[in-house]
């Protein structure tokens, strides 16, 4: 900004400016969201060149202060200027600006200037206990494993829109690019938010071949499906109405995703989960949350052991549990007789035909690539405590962001069930199928989860005894 030739100083002028939405200018009336206001202070210089005061002049907006609706001044730093006259004598026509953010734990307030308009934007983050990555339902026979294959997959749809009263409107911004996992897991295995629509985003996972279920027993056993667990998830909302919003999903800043992988039998019974999930971790000198942390009432970390589980007890893990319907399975009970919506038999069905047999393994690659997409209406929604400061269980939110809870003291996460292959992709797992156990061979369905797009295998007819057996 050249100020060279500017002879004469007009005196200060202390200028207010009402809010509208969030976009704030000296003409605007005043307007209900946010309820604050913001000022500055201008300065005018005549003149662009020495001794010819008629020649333009400059004005300066300095001292900017936005003053939210409990009175509270937030001062920014930073001076936009309005610069008129001949061009030949002053280069800096024009309007300049700037843009400076107010930012801790709980969110940030945004200021964007050009000469004397300023545009407010606030944020809230919130920090959700965890979010579930995957699942991944374990096969029939002690010798059978399922999981992921190296390709790119696309997992869950969520969105955040449960957790706010009904008539906000959200838009997801799709970023953060690929996480990488923490918690002392395999660093072959990313997750990204690969695809956003208007309101929702998907899971991505990418290098997933170590994403593997190991049976370890010849009956139907879902006590053996496995979730990963992301337990630093960052929701960073930005309001942009009275009743909009856009929010995006991350880690923290500085931080890498914190994700571990437990049973459901480790969720159902505590105690058995390995005391380095449950823990705090160090990575980078950085300290992540361990699965404690979801728990309504962890114990210290002097008193944390494997045996009491850190506090955590069973009903700490309801929501996460209600979210795999088909745990009490036995038998030839297919997972489609559960919950018709959300699981589908394959079709076309694998081919060849998967089967378990003694003293053979039949690997298959599942896929879905000729399935018929569709959508469901059905949805699945799971809730966990979330605060707005890291670290803390403050739930206080920044001024003048007044989106309200829906229900106050959770986070509610929504997963629409659908099929959609993103740009000709289909989902794709490897099913390997085997028994140690001699007499036990029998024909398997496959089925796909539609919520989380991995892929469900189950007896095609009642199991001979001998796959009734360990």
């Amino acid at each position: 900004m050249n100020q060279e030739g500017c002879l004469r100083t007009i005196p200060a002028i202390a200028t207010t400016i009402a809010l509208l939405l969030v976009l704030l200018s000296a003409s605007a009336p005043a307007a209900t969201w946010p309820s604050g206001k913001l000022t500055y202070t201008s300065t005018t210089e005549q003149g662009c060149v020495p001794g010819v005061d008629e020649q333009g002049s400059s004005t300066y907006y300095t001292n900017w202060t936005y003053t939210d609706s409990s009175g509270v001044a937030h001062n920014f730093p930073g001076t936009s200027s309005v610069h008129t006259g001949p061009l030949a004598d002053c280069p800096d026509l024009g309007e300049y600006g700037f843009t400076a953010t107010l930012a801790d734990g709980t969110g940030s307030i945004t200021l964007t200037t050009l000469g004397a308009t300023g545009t407010i934007k606030i944020t809230a983050n919130i920090f959700p206990k965890y979010q579930i990555l995957s699942l991944i339902y374990s096969p029939p026979g002690n010798s059978s494993t399922n999981g992921f294959t190296d390709t790119t997959f696309y997992g869950s749809t969520n969105s955040v829109s449960n957790s706010f009263s009904a008539g906000v409107t959200f838009t997801f911004s799709a970023g953060g690019g690929v996480f990488g996992v923490g918690g002392g897991t395999s660093a072959s295995v990313s997750f990204t938010q690969g695809y956003g629509t208007t309101n929702a985003f998907t899971n991505t996972i990418t290098s997933g071949q170590t994403l593997t279920l190991k049976s370890s027993r010849n009956p139907v056993d879902h006590t053996n499906d496995t979730f990963w667990l992301w337990l630093n998830p960052l929701v960073t909302m930005t309001q942009t109405g009275a009743t909009a919003a856009s929010y995006t999903i991350s880690p923290p800043s500085g931080q890498v995703m914190d994700a571990v992988r437990i049973s459901v039998a480790e969720l159902q019974t505590p105690s058995t989960i390995p005391l380095p999930v449950l823990e705090p971790i160090v990575i980078n000198g950085t300290t992540y949350p361990g699965l404690s942390n979801i728990c309504a009432h962890p114990l210290p970390a002097s008193q944390c052991t494997q045996a009491n589980a850190c506090g955590c007890v069973p009903s700490d893990f309801t929501q996460i549990l209600a979210t795999d319907p088909i745990i009490g399975i036995t038998g030839d009970e297919p997972p489609s007789q559960v919950d018709s919506k959300r699981y589908f038999a394959l079709n076309p069905a694998p081919s060849p035909f998967p089967y378990l047999e003694y003293g053979t393994t039949d690997q298959i690659t599942l896929t879905d690539a000729s399935q018929g997409s569709e959508t469901q209406t059905e949805t699945t929604t799971y809730q966990t405590t979330y605060s707005t400061m890291a670290g803390s269980t403050v739930t206080s939110t920044p001024v003048d962001w007044t989106l309200q809870w829906k229900v106050t003291d959770t986070f509610t996460w929504t997963q629409s069930v659908s099929l959609t292959n993103f740009n000709g992709t289909s989902h794709q797992m490897t099913l390997l199928l085997g028994t140690s156990t001699p007499d036990c061979d029998e024909s398997i369905d496959v089925f796909e989860d539609y919520s989380y797009h991995t892929f469900v295998a189950a007896p095609a007819a009642t199991p001979p005894v001998a796959c009734d057996s360990n």
